[in-house]
């Protein structure tokens, strides 16, 4: 039976292609590598399309195209297949969110990075 609860991303979305290498094995044990891009990205994961077939709680390989950076992380969505691709949202093994190399991410990405309020003058 198919899990239908919907998992919420604890940061903001934001909705950008980025190209990616994933590496994983298939069930047969079969190692399997795909390019992809990101349909939404934030500090703890992404949204993207894959091809392969993979499953929940599956270990991943994510490597950014445009940084070279990897990440570790595990498929914790899996949606509808469309065109032969199913929408797979991967969760990094930590939060990292510098790895999507974006210039202005969202404050709650990082919140130890977060500008401090200036104190009020009485």
């Amino acid at each position: 039976m198919a899990d239908n609860k919907i998992v919420r991303p604890r940061t903001t979305r934001v909705h950008l292609a980025i190209p990616v290498f994933i590496y994983g094995n298939r069930e047969s044990g079969t190692p399997f590598k795909e390019i992809a891009q990101t349909l939404a990205v934030n500090a703890n994961g992404c949204l993207v399309e894959l091809s392969t077939p993979v499953s929940k709680d599956q270990s991943l390989l994510l490597t950014n195209m445009k940084s070279n950076e990897e990440m570790t992380c595990t498929v914790v969505t899996l949606g509808k297949i469309v065109n032969g691709k199913a929408q797979v949202g991967l969760s990094f093994s930590q939060p990292s969110p510098r790895f999507w190399g974006l210039a202005f991410p969202p404050e709650d990405w990082d919140p130890a990075e977060r500008k401090l309020p200036t104190p009020s003058r009485r």
